[in-house]
């Protein structure tokens, strides 16, 4: 079976695996809260760390899907720029204002500057710990990463080895910070400031951007596609490593973790195994909330914990049914609207029907 697909067409698979990492890392995160934090040895623990990682590949390979063929001239990078803000802003606004009025105190009052940068993502370029929400580090992340996408896609479309050279220069900036500036060590907490640097993770976008290239033309069979997604699924289940979070993260367990990250995308993004409705359909809203799912279930979890006191599980059973619904209607009537608009203003008057 040819698995080739319209290079701009939405690939559903790519959504169930977004999905997939919107869930483990809520797992991750109502884990630490409610029961115990999850260590390297743990599947989630893994998940906790390598769910965000293969955020940054699905984007890039989301990006170059996307744009590999319109992104060839200065209105239209400018009109990518454009629709990337109406994509991240609004909702990264509503995340970090509730977050500030969550945790307002009469005697700290608000940090002004702080929200500016946050307001305009600024922090991934001058300060990335200076984030508010929770887990928006990344989001600053991938807007250093939208700056470098017209580069590396230009470089990609001139020259195939041009691109694979860029790639492999990110790829040797973060083998700089796996080996050398981040300790297997010391407590991942206490590295932080390094890990969350955009230039640590910016080889795994540029991962997803030189997959698009390296393998649009490669078609899988079933049991090939089947066999790279059961042996990259066992390869983190039971992956021989435990201990303080930093280990997954530096090291040759980085590169190790990587490389099982990437084929586990690969596996997603060449997917041609046929599975029930009933597991694609909520598969696809997964996918398709994961923005809200990542940002919203903190501010859920901080605004429930002020109103109701409930058991552990109960807690997290709320938070999670609380997220799924507040996210589901934050993108169909909200972030879906402004996406549009995004569209709208970007889209020659000459391609409007």
């Amino acid at each position: 079976m040819n698995n080739s697909q319209p290079a701009s067409k939405r690939i559903d698979s790519l959504d169930w695996l977004r999905g997939l990492m919107a869930i483990s890392i809520m797992a991750y995160h109502l884990s630490g809260m409610y029961y115990t934090q999850p260590d390297a040895s743990s599947f989630l623990g893994r998940m906790g760390i390598y769910g965000v990682s293969i955020f940054f590949i699905l984007s890039g390979l989301s990006m170059a899907i996307v744009y590999h063929h319109t992104m060839n001239s200065i209105q239209s990078i400018m009109s990518f720029f454009i629709r990337r803000i109406f994509r991240i802003w609004p909702l990264l606004w509503a995340a970090t204002i509730l977050t500030v009025i969550l945790n307002y105190s009469a005697k700290t009052g608000v940090n002004w500057y702080k929200l500016w940068i946050n307001l305009t993502t600024a922090f991934g370029f001058i300060e990335p710990r200076g984030y508010i929400a929770t887990g928006a580090w990344s989001i600053g992340n991938e807007m250093v990463y939208y700056l470098f996408t017209p580069v590396f896609i230009f470089a990609y479309n001139y020259k195939k080895w041009l691109g694979n050279l860029l790639f492999a220069i990110t790829v040797g900036i973060g083998c700089y910070y796996c080996f050398y500036a981040l300790s297997p060590d010391i407590e991942l907490g206490k590295q932080w400031k390094i890990y969350i640097n955009p230039f640590n993770n910016l080889f795994l976008y540029t991962t997803g951007i030189a997959i698009f290239y390296n393998f649009r033309e490669v078609n899988f069979t079933k049991i090939e596609n089947a066999a790279l997604l059961l042996i990259t699924i066992s390869a983190f289940i039971f992956y021989p490593i435990s201990g303080n979070q930093s280990v997954l993260v530096a090291g040759i367990h980085r590169i190790l973790l990587v490389i099982i990250s990437t084929g586990l995308v690969v596996s997603f993004y060449k997917f041609i195994i046929q599975i029930p409705r009933f597991i694609d359909y909520p598969l696809e809203k997964f996918g398709i909330v994961t923005y809200g799912v990542y940002l919203l279930h903190p501010v859920v979890n901080n605004a429930l914990s002020k109103v109701i006191s409930l058991p552990g599980w109960g807690m997290a059973a709320s938070v999670v049914i609380l997220t799924v619904i507040f996210s589901l209607v934050s993108y169909y009537y909200f972030e879906l609207k402004l996406m549009k608009l995004g569209k709208r203003l970007t889209t020659p008057k000459s391609n409007k029907a």
